[in-house]
């Protein structure tokens, strides 16, 4: 209050009017109240260094989580492939067979007609 009276003095001093001086001092007092102290931005400073290392914590760990399902996934999908590459193995095991088996079915008839036996 002994600043806005200062301020007021001021004011007055210089010719201004006391009406207008007082709703400048006014308009003043206004604003200076919604200006942060130091004390404010120390509090907002600790604050936000406390919500910013919550946060690093929590996405360490969500990295730590993800790591761990992807390594899991990585193992899941190894064993899934091993066990298609078995299948297709036999598959093509099947089909050279059956390709095989088919060219004697072709091939017999043939050579007997061709040679007669």
């Amino acid at each position: 209050m002994t600043l806005a009276i200062t301020f007021y003095d001021a004011l007055t001093t210089t010719h201004i009017p006391p009406e207008k001086a007082k709703a400048v001092v006014h308009a003043w007092e206004a604003e200076v109240e919604n200006l942060a102290s130091k004390a404010d931005l120390k509090q907002l400073e600790t604050h936000l260094t406390q919500s910013i290392n919550t946060l690093g914590i929590e996405l360490r760990s969500s990295i730590k989580d993800l790591q761990f399902a992807l390594r899991e996934q990585g193992a899941e999908l190894r064993v899934e492939l091993k066990e298609q590459r078995a299948d297709h193995r036999s598959s093509i095991r099947v089909l050279q067979w059956s390709i095989g088996v088919t060219f004697l079915c072709v091939a017999a008839p043939l050579i007997r007609n061709l040679f007669g036996v």
